[in-house]
């Protein structure tokens, strides 16, 4: 496999897999809400995501297994090519996450099992040959463990690495605080060759309701509870050697399930040790919180009435900005992003409206214009305001269909 072969074909996979692949796993068990245990895919306004409702963790994870097993095979393959441009094997993330382990609740470890169990073996059709992908649990592991490993471990200590890498995040997040409520949009933009590992999941369990966006077989990348608490989603790619912590996928689905206030989500992110850079916007009903975290150090800002707050993938803490790899690769996007928010706020606050239409924008909700299977592109969106309504969806907000949950039920 060599990375250097960008042809149509792939492409024409990775479109088809993306508009296919989320469907071609039917319900896993009967689909009457009366079952304690069952899973189903759902359509809201034409966007799919997946319902997985269990008594038991395990079982949760081997239904989301069920029915994200391409997603996982892809992910795996992705992981795998990116270890080789890097001159590494994929032993390597393998071999990282086990770091990890031991920050990571019995209860999801359980969920990673149970994702593991599911799946045996996948074909994935890629650069026209059909691969056999097995799964293990130190696959799901290593994929929970990814952004970990790569942005926390090895980029820190490699010095020139291929740039663009394979699975890269370059995410917007704009959250604002008015009078009378709070509003908090998202785009989640990663290469198109990763355009087939994303879904979105509601999941139940025990009383709590997660609604996250996910990679492969990631347990969370962001989204929001039955609260409305809702985190947002920026990487940063930084000099510095992340901790070993709480893998980042587990942080953001520990905040879904168990944080029914923005004070609680952020202790539950501070608590932990910084495994990378990376930021996070927090919007609860009535209040909005901005952390920007490296590895050993973070800043907070909570946002006041009548004040709005951004990521794009660069920080605001000039201390911080001294350790991006990259301090000007994201320049434009984010110059771009502020001149929008100015534009649109009102006595410095912005309305759902507002930020709806500072998304339309070509250089935040990004296209993919390009056959370069390394570009990068919006490949979903959510945005969250009210109690608890979300718009979400795959693709771009500025031309796909918004689905919607306005009740956790």
């Amino acid at each position: 496999m060599h990375l250097q072969k960008k042809s149509f074909i792939l492409i024409f996979i990775v479109v088809i897999t993306a508009s296919t692949g989320l469907i071609s796993f039917s319900t896993a068990c009967n689909n009457s809400d009366n079952n304690t245990n069952y899973a189903e895919w759902r359509v809201s306004n034409n966007q799919p995501y997946l319902y997985a409702k269990a008594d038991d963790y395990y079982t949760l994870g081997y239904l989301e297994g069920q029915n994200l097993a391409f997603q996982t095979a892809w992910m795996k393959l992705m992981i795998m090519l990116q270890a080789q441009e890097l001159g590494l094997s994929y032993d390597i993330a393998v071999y990282y996450s086990l770091e990890y382990l031991d920050y990571i609740p019995e209860e999801y470890i359980l969920e990673i099992q149970g994702i593991a169990d599911a799946i045996d073996v996948v074909y994935v059709p890629f650069m026209g040959q059909l691969y056999e992908i097995s799964i293990d649990f130190m696959d799901v592991l290593a994929q929970n463990c990814f952004w970990d490993i790569y942005y926390g471990k090895i980029i820190p200590i490699l010095t020139g690495y291929p740039q663009p890498p394979l699975i890269v995040g370059g995410c917007t997040g704009i959250a604002s605080k008015t009078r009378s409520s709070t509003v908090l949009g998202q785009t989640l933009d990663f290469s198109l060759l990763m355009q087939p590992t994303a879904s979105w999941v509601y999941t139940k369990i025990n009383g709590k309701k997660a609604f996250s966006f996910r990679l492969g077989s990631m347990l969370a990348m962001g989204g929001v509870n039955r609260y409305g608490i809702s985190v947002s989603v920026n990487l940063l790619e930084v000099l510095n050697v992340g901790c070993a912590g709480k893998p980042l996928s587990i942080v953001y689905r520990d905040v879904l399930e168990n944080a029914n206030t923005v004070r609680k989500a952020e202790n539950i992110i501070l608590t932990n040790d910084f495994t990378l850079g990376w930021n996070y916007i927090i919007r609860g009903i009535s209040s909005i919180v901005a952390i920007e975290t490296i590895p050993n150090a973070y800043s907070i800002e909570r946002v006041k009435r009548n004040q709005y707050a951004f990521d794009a993938n660069i920080y605001e803490n000039e201390l911080f900005k001294m350790f991006m790899i990259f301090p000007t690769k994201y320049v434009e996007r984010y110059n771009r992003v502020s001149e929008l928010c100015q534009t649109y706020s009102q006595d410095g606050r912005l309305t759902y409206k507002d930020i709806s239409e500072i998304y339309t924008d070509s250089l935040i909700s990004r296209r993919f214009t390009s056959p370069d299977p390394l570009s990068v592109g919006t490949v979903g969106f959510f945005f969250v305001r009210g109690i608890r309504s979300v718009y979400f969806g795959l693709g771009n907000p500025a031309d796909s269909p918004l689905g919607v949950i306005t009740r956790f039920n």
